[in-house]
């Protein structure tokens, strides 16, 4: 096991590795808004969701002597685990270390700002690598009804020791009746029949339709969504103008049964790399799905932090759930950059929400 000892970037100090940490930009990351991060105590996690019953329950009429009657309380613990343990590194080995070095001469100024490529860079990186987890668990557990499993193809330490299943009834799994992929499909027509599905039959208030950008780009690309659009803006119902999201998410709350719908898409990308090295690349939120819910709030992200004792060897800094560190090696000679965090997205309104595949295929 390699020797810990200071770090070998000269003159790098910990408010130096603070500033960087604090100063990241993590506006890309979706799941931050959506998955608002929640400090757990423990290292564990679970959600508390109603089940899908009537909304708006009214209280009773009572005598004045009569007893109040109870109503039942609809909350129950739904899903639980423990937080899983998200990290990652990097180092900069022996050549590029005396990189540094001479970088460090040439530029003749204790400034480390301009000399940053060395030693900022691995902390971007190991940092972002953890949001980028966690936007992946968000995206694809909530495209994927609840359930995600980590196998060798999308987790490069262990396969099948890590699997999230919240259950959803099948009933909230639905599909359309015609592929939104072909360009004369009625998707107002399709999107109808289901808001009237969770709202007749399952009690439920559906405010947000969330997608991917290429579904996004199938409903605005489809002629009668483009026909109807462009009428309402009145342009010429002839023309081919495709919407933008902004246009279709102010023309959709003038439809009968759209009132107060929004779409919200989801747009990333993310690069895994499995255990033999190679990387594959895309939207964790699935392709030709839908899923609807009551709110923007769909959960939140649980962590925890490790309570390390002091090493003076190591520059350690936080932000929220992210713990980032450095420190050298002796053998073999290196600087390392460790990012990790005890967090996870929980999906608090897994039985609240609908799922719908959009190519004519059952689940």
């Amino acid at each position: 096991m390699a020797t810990v000892t200071q770090t070998l970037i000269e003159g790098l100090n910990q408010k130096h590795v603070e500033a960087r940490v604090l100063g990241i930009d993590a506006t890309q990351w979706h799941f931050g808004k959506y998955f608002p991060i929640e400090r757990s105590i423990g290292f564990n996690w679970a959600t508390l969701e109603d089940q899908v019953h009537a909304r708006n329950v009214a209280a009773d009429i009572h005598s004045d002597n009569a007893t109040i009657i109870r109503k039942s309380r609809p909350i129950f613990q739904s899903a639980k685990g423990d937080i899983p343990y998200i990290a990652t590194s990097r180092d900069l080995n022996r050549a590029q270390l005396k990189e540094f070095q001479n970088a460090l001469k040439l530029a003749n100024t204790p400034d480390l700002s301009k000399l940053v490529k060395y030693w900022g860079e691995d902390i971007d990186f190991c940092f972002n690598a953890v949001q980028a987890e966690l936007e992946y668990i968000a995206w694809a557990l909530f495209s994927n009804a609840g359930k995600l499993d980590f196998t060798t193809a999308n987790n490069a330490t262990f396969a099948n020791e890590f699997s999230l299943d919240y259950q959803v009834d099948d009933k909230l799994k639905l599909h359309t009746k015609a592929s939104f992929a072909e360009a004369n499909t009625d998707i107002i027509e399709e999107l109808r029949t289901i808001l009237e599905k969770m709202t007749d039959e399952y009690y439920l208030n559906p405010r947000f339709i969330f997608m991917n950008r290429k579904q996004l780009h199938q409903i605005v690309n489809n002629e009668k969504v483009i026909k109807l659009c462009n009428s309402q803006f009145n342009v010429a119902t002839d023309t081919t103008r495709v919407p933008n999201l902004k246009t279709l998410n102010a023309v959709l709350p003038t439809l009968p049964g759209f009132e107060d719908i929004q779409i919200r898409e989801i747009h990333q990308t993310i690069s895994r790399e499995d255990a033999n090295g190679h990387f594959t690349s895309g939207n964790p939120f699935a392709d030709n799905r839908l899923v609807i819910t009551e709110t923007e709030k769909i959960g939140h992200t649980a962590y925890d932090i490790l309570e390390e004792p002091a090493n003076n060897a190591v520059i350690r800094t936080v932000r929220n759930h992210t713990v980032v560190k450095k420190y050298g090696t002796i053998e073999p000679t290196a600087e390392v950059t460790i990012a990790q965090a005890d967090a996870i997205p929980v999906l608090d309104v897994a039985t609240r929400s609908v799922y719908v595949k959009t190519d004519g295929q059952s689940w």
